[in-house]
């Protein structure tokens, strides 16, 4: 597990800030959040260092919308809170584990984030990882590459 740092600070706080700011889109939360996986600037994200990226939200919106291309589809929509929560905790979770947000999306998706925005998002991040964790019955190890693997080769008995 790798320190948060203030690298991880600065970009914990940057992916906050862009989700929080999506909600000025014309399109639906999960049209931003599947625009977002897919998206050059989560590759230059998941590298998890800010000299990486512009800090700027407006120009990772810009660069979203140039990628994609203007839409106004969908009308449902989280509110900037939740967003940011979700926004911080997902690029939190990618820099203290060292996985890729996809990974981290696909064991929490965003309406699962939703759900959980106001049980949690007064909490320690730490705590909410472990409780995230807990809630799905699995264990730190789901972050190791290594120990994943093992468990694939385990079940296959090809070992």
């Amino acid at each position: 597990m790798r320190r948060f740092d203030h690298g991880g600070l600065l970009l914990a706080e940057y992916q906050g800030k862009l989700f929080e700011k999506s909600v000025e889109l014309n399109c639906s939360t999960g049209i931003f959040v599947r625009r977002f996986i897919h998206s050059e600037l989560l590759k230059k994200l998941d590298v998890n260092n800010p000299v990486m990226v512009s800090l700027d939200v407006n120009e990772g919106l810009d660069s979203i919308t140039e990628q994609f291309g203007e839409t106004d589809y969908g009308k449902d929509k989280y509110s900037a809170d939740v967003m940011f929560w979700m926004g911080y905790m997902y690029r939190y979770i990618s820099y203290t584990r060292e996985a890729s947000t996809k990974f981290v999306m696909d064991l929490w998706d965003y309406k699962k984030m939703s759900d959980l925005y106001y049980s949690f998002h007064t909490q320690d991040p730490e705590w909410c990882v472990r409780s995230m964790l807990e809630m799905l019955n699995l264990t730190e190890n789901v972050f190791d590459n290594n120990y994943r693997l093992k468990e694939q080769i385990a079940k296959s008995g090809s070992y």
